[in-house]
C-alpha cells in the first residue's frame, strides 16, 4: 500500500511538470527506463548496498542518457536514485500511465477471447465498454483457448463476463429454477 502511494506521488510530481503535449511521450520514456532498470541483473546491482549513493545516481544518469531520454525524465531518474526509489520505478511508471489516462479521459481494458478476434469484433466490444465507462477505451487483446467462446472484459477492476461458459451456467440455473 505504501509503495503505491509513493509511486502515485512521484508520478504526479513528474506529470505536474510536463506540458500536456509531453505527458504521453514522457510516459513512454519512463516505461522504457523501468523495463531496463527492472531487469533482474541490473535491479539487483542498482539496489545493492555494496554501491554508494553517488555511484547509483551516476548509473541511473548513464542508463537514462544511453536510452536517449528527454532531460526532465533523465533528471527524474537521478531523483529516484537519490531518494532510494529505484526499486519502485515500475510502479511509478504504471501510476504515471494511469494518471495520464485519467487526464486524457481514457481507460484501459483487457479483452480475453477464445480465438483471435477480428477488428470488427474488437471494435464492437470496445464500443460497448466506452458506453459503460464514458471514456475512450484502450484495449489489450488476449486469447485464452480455455474459453469456449465469447469474451471476458476487465475494465477498472470489474469483470464483464460474456463468455459462453458463463452464459451456459446461467441457462442451466434458469432451467433448474434457481434464478
Amino acid at each position: 500500500m505504501k509503495g503505491s502511494r509513493v509511486a502515485k506521488r512521484y508520478a504526479r510530481a513528474l506529470l505536474e511538470i510536463a506540458e500536456r503535449s509531453q505527458a504521453e511521450s514522457w510516459g513512454g520514456e519512463l516505461e522504457r527506463l523501468a523495463a531496463i532498470v527492472e531487469s533482474p541483473e541490473l535491479a539487483a546491482r542498482l539496489t545493492s548496498p555494496e554501491i554508494g549513493d553517488a555511484q547509483r545516481q551516476e548509473a541511473m544518469a548513464k542508463i537514462a542518457e544511453r536510452l536517449e531520454l528527454s532531460f526532465p525524465v533523465r533528471s527524474f531518474a537521478v531523483v529516484l536514485a537519490r531518494h532510494g526509489r529505484i526499486a519502485e520505478i515500475g510502479a511509478i511508471a504504471l501510476a504515471y500511465r494511469e494518471q495520464v489516462d485519467a487526464m486524457l479521459g481514457r481507460a484501459r481494458a483487457t479483452l480475453t477471447f477464445a480465438v483471435a478476434p477480428g477488428d470488427a469484433e474488437i471494435a464492437r466490444v470496445v464500443a460497448g465498454l466506452e458506453g459503460i465507462a464514458g471514456k475512450k477505451i484502450i484495449p489489450t487483446v488476449k486469447v485464452d483457448k480455455d474459453l469456449l467462446g465469447g469474451v471476458v472484459a476487465e475494465l477498472g477492476g470489474k469483470i464483464y463476463d460474456g463468455s459462453l461458459a458463463t452464459r451456459l451456467a446461467i441457462a442451466k440455473q434458469r432451467l433448474a429454477g434457481q434464478v
